[in-house]
């Protein structure tokens, strides 16, 4: 049975502050309506300046076009910090880093202020809104397509400025990571990005909390296997020390009681 039309609302517009786009097939299904009610849905929220149709689906509106972002960065908040200082922590100093444009990588950055001459990557205006300050980093912006829901720049522009790199840690949230499938995301201009950033760099790092964890998205990022070390906020179980231990990857979370 459907939701209310206000439920409804609240779905959509929660679904497409966290992806940055949404499609009407995707919507239908997953709120157990029909297509036409999607549209109309769509219409009332576009009339509202909440969002903007398009082709089969619909972005952002302009009043809400960076709240996507700052939305994705309340959300578990106190455990992203936890997986930024412990993130931090394995950062050497001298070493060259690539932050992703995400709201994990995004708490990293306040911990790297002690650290002394990295040579930061990024894509990620947001990212360099709180990077700006620490002027003792060399700090490399691909630059490339916009995008205003996420703040970040790919195509490309971007892709030939990654090409050119090397050499470099990659810190990656990606959107879910699971024993299976490895990581994953949702969005599939950002899996294109993301996979040649991972192909150009000398260590993987995946950074995310528990809610992550064995929920894979629709497009494969990169098997477990290539990954060198997790880290996240809390234990996230034998299997996955298991898993780890089998792919030489390092596990790394707080003690019990910190995360």
């Amino acid at each position: 049975m459907g939701l209310l039309a206000q439920q409804r609302h609240q779905v959509i517009l929660e679904q497409i502050r966290t992806r940055g786009r949404i499609l009407v097939a995707d919507i239908a299904r997953d709120l157990n309506v029909t297509e036409v009610t999607v549209r109309r849905d769509l219409s009332y929220l576009e009339k509202n300046g909440l969002l903007k149709k398009t082709y089969g689906g619909a972005v952002l509106g302009a009043s809400e076009m960076n709240l996507s972002v700052r939305y994705r960065q309340t959300r578990n908040l106190a455990a992203k910090r936890t997986i930024g200082q412990l993130a931090a922590e394995v950062v050497q100093d001298g070493s060259n880093v690539y932050l992703e444009a995400g709201s994990t990588c995004y708490e990293i950055i306040p911990y790297l202020t002690e650290k002394k001459h990295l040579t930061i990557i990024v894509n990620s205006l947001h990212l360099m809104a709180r990077l700006h300050e620490q002027v003792q980093h060399n700090i490399i912006i691909l630059g490339g397509q916009y995008r205003q829901e996420r703040m970040d720049m790919i195509g490309p522009a971007a892709e030939q400025a990654v090409s050119q790199l090397s050499g470099f840690t990659a810190f990656t949230g990606a959107d879910d990571i699971s024993l299976d499938s490895g990581i994953s995301g949702a969005d599939v201009a950002t899996v294109s990005f993301t996979k040649m950033v991972l192909r150009r760099a000398s260590k993987i790092i995946f950074v995310g909390d528990r809610s992550k964890f064995n929920n894979p998205a629709l497009y494969k990022i990169a098997d477990l296997a290539d990954l060198d070390m997790i880290i996240t906020n809390t234990n996230p179980g034998p299997a996955w020390a298991d898993a780890c231990a089998d792919n030489d990857i390092k596990l790394l979370y707080p003690p019990p009681g910190l995360s």
